[in-house]
């Protein structure tokens, strides 16, 4: 009996989902947020970690959503960024509901995609198809991807995407090609001194293939980088903006994430990029309040 409980609440939940996701971007609009500086601004954008859309979890997609009006009423972020484990398992219909979202709300003018280990079926195998899935969804949505890295200049700034070679779970399988690849838009991209932006699932020192630093001694050989990622699902503390192996990591916590032992759903880094700073401020969407404790200035 169990077991057919268990299936239904899967089937309502899914069918709520459904019926949620054309209404929720008809309804009211979330507090509006701008940036610290608005008249000096060059450029400004949000970055989400972890959503782990289910095609049977209503409330994760709840507050996806949620999200997703709150960044659409900022008054000056134009891109909006994910840091992987976009769905839980790389389903269909998770991709559906992931990438309907955005293509039905629209949220900044730029979007920059990153998957991650649960988006390419975490560890079951299928890399080449569940990518393929990944990257149709994605331009679908509005976010081309023609590689699985790649990169964009917004603003006349680098936005860069590592992605993994292979279904690895816990790090990042990166090849000698793929180094050489970074290696080579970072020299471009650090000519003019202005601050670069690496984006990427698993953190700087989670490396499937080889030893730990074997991407952050490619990083660190460059200035005025800082390098974002999620995966851990750690709660925000001291050690979520820190180096690690020579490299400014910035580590965001599960977005989508219930209230437990300290951890708040909602959260998301806002960066708004000045002429010779970049000011990071994590932002609680559910409340729409600033974290004050959680601001980080980088001057360049």
């Amino acid at each position: 009996m169990n077991v057919y409980l268990d299936f239904a609440k899967h089937v309502i939940s899914t069918i709520f989902t459904l019926i949620y996701l054309p209404l929720s971007f008809i309804m009211p609009p979330t507090e509006s947020y701008e940036a610290e500086k608005p008249d000096e601004l060059i450029t400004s954008f949000t970055v989400l970690s972890d959503i782990h859309i289910e095609g049977n979890n209503y409330q994760t997609f709840k507050e996806y959503s949620e999200i997703l009006k709150a960044v659409n009423n900022s008054k000056d972020s134009d891109t909006l960024v994910f840091l992987g484990d976009n769905t839980m398992n790389g389903q269909h219909i998770e991709s559906v509901f992931f990438f309907g979202a955005l293509a039905l709300s629209r949220p900044a003018e730029n979007l920059i995609i990153a998957p991650g280990n649960h988006d390419y079926g975490n560890g079951t195998g299928g890399y080449e198809k569940m990518y393929e899935r990944f990257n149709n969804y994605a331009n679908f949505a509005g976010c081309k991807i023609e590689a699985n890295n790649y990169y964009k200049i917004i603003d006349g700034y680098y936005f860069i995407v590592l992605t993994t070679e292979s279904d690895s779970v816990n790090g990042i399988d990166i090849s000698d090609k793929q180094l050489e690849w970074l290696k080579g838009i970072l020299d471009e991209a650090t000519k003019e001194d202005k601050p670069v932006f690496v984006f990427s699932h698993h953190p700087v020192n989670y490396i499937e293939n080889g030893p730990s630093d074997r991407l952050s001694n490619v990083i660190d050989d460059y200035e005025n980088v800082l390098f974002f990622c999620g995966h851990t699902h750690s709660a925000l503390s001291e050690r979520s903006v820190s180096e690690v192996n020579g490299v400014q990591q910035i580590n965001l916590p599960k977005s989508t994430e219930h209230a437990i032992d300290g951890y708040e759903t909602g959260i998301g880094a806002v960066v708004e990029v000045y002429e010779n700073e970049v000011l990071l401020r994590f932002r609680d969407f559910d409340d729409g309040k600033w974290i004050e404790e959680h601001e980080y200035s980088f001057e360049f």
